[in-house]
């Protein structure tokens, strides 16, 4: 089963934007559910996203320095 990375509502200014830092997790990685897998940078907070589910990182869907909205969809993790 594909389980979505889904960027959660980070309860910011709409004015703030949030921006993936690095992706800690390379592609075709074994993840387990609450891995870190990419960071997330908002000005100076910094925000950990972790694995929604135990599988394998198989997409990423956004780059590293792009910015993201809540809702949009990171990737996708191929649950086991």
């Amino acid at each position: 089963m594909r389980v979505p990375l889904v960027m959660p509502d980070l309860d910011l200014p709409p004015q703030q934007a949030i921006a993936v830092s690095c992706w800690l997790v390379p592609l075709g990685r074994a993840v387990c559910e609450g891995d870190r897998l990419l960071e997330l940078a908002a000005g100076e907070v910094t925000v950990d996203l972790p694995a929604p589910a135990t599988g394998r990182l198989v997409q990423k869907s956004v780059a590293e320095g792009e910015t993201v909205a809540a809702n949009q969809m990171l990737g996708v993790i191929q649950a086991e």
